[in-house]
């Protein structure tokens, strides 16, 4: 079976939990290639999971691959969509809100002959909102509450003077657009990105955002009211175990996208295949 060549961009957190399904052999894929800000997080990905990879640059990880993963940070997405675009390689994008400052990406990426694929993220229900769509949604709101560490070091909080240390009770500490949500917690709530383009937009998408001394878990919920009706989702989600701000089920989305393009990539080699053996 023929072998989706996987290029990372960002070899943090979502990173290594890709590595582990990678080697856990069930997907056809293998990560080649590497590019991180810090060279030295990609080495140690590389050691760490042994992989037959090559340390480079964005350009050269969009020119060697079949598939780019950009798991790095929200600033990094026109960078590697601008790649993946000139290399004609299609991109994941877990940094949903970096594609909000420049939505004709997705435009010149299509021209290009590529996608760039949106991940279903921590959320669940966003298939749900792309049907409602169909006859048109009235609103959308998301509420995201979270331990207060998971929202720690956030710019929204510095630049609002708002502490979340020792908190006694749960604390709206925003209410707006997922614009601006995404703007004012970008490492936290990429799941407003996900759910505005799914849905009404940027613009159009309400957010709130708790910080809940409680809350052992991350969670979203989600309301939309439409032409179908009413829908509400509620997403419970263990922090990933090697960072507090992120969803683990962020990472499995990941995993599961990859997985898909493999497998999409081993029948259109098999289909080239007896094509070639019919002629």
């Amino acid at each position: 079976m023929a072998r989706l060549k996987v290029g990372l961009i960002g070899c943090g957190n979502i990173g290594a939990d890709i590595c582990i399904a990678l080697q856990k052999g069930a997907i056809p894929a293998e990560i080649t290639a590497l590019t991180d800000i810090d060279d030295s997080r990609a080495k140690v990905l590389q050691r760490s999971f042994q992989l037959n990879a090559d340390v480079c640059s964005v350009t050269e990880n969009a020119e060697k691959v079949d598939y780019l993963v950009e798991c790095a940070t929200a600033m990094a997405v026109e960078d590697v969509a601008e790649a993946a675009i000139r290399a004609h390689t299609s991109c994941l994008i877990m940094s949903v809100g970096g594609l909000m400052a420049n939505p004709s990406l997705f435009d010149r990426a299509r021209d290009s002959g590529i996608e760039l694929q949106l991940p279903s993220g921590a959320l669940s229900g966003l298939d749900g909102i792309r049907a409602a769509m169909e006859a048109g949604l009235h609103t959308v709101e998301l509420t995201t509450r979270k331990p207060p560490k998971g929202l720690e070091g956030a710019p929204y909080l510095i630049e609002q003077g708002i502490d979340v240390n020792g908190l006694d009770d749960p604390l709206t500490v925003f209410e707006g657009t997922a614009r601006e949500a995404v703007k004012a917690f970008p490492q936290n709530v990429n799941v407003a990105a996900a759910l505005s383009f799914a849905g009404i937009g940027p613009d159009e998408t309400k957010v709130r955002v708790i910080a809940d001394p409680r809350a052992t878990l991350n969670s979203h919920e989600v309301v939309a009211e439409g032409a179908f009706g009413r829908l509400k989702t509620l997403t419970e989600n263990l922090p990933s175990p090697r960072n507090a701000r992120s969803s683990y089920l962020a990472s499995l989305s990941a995993c599961a996208a990859v997985r898909a393009a493999a497998a999409a990539f081993a029948l259109r080699a098999d289909a080239a295949q007896d094509v070639g053996s019919r002629e």
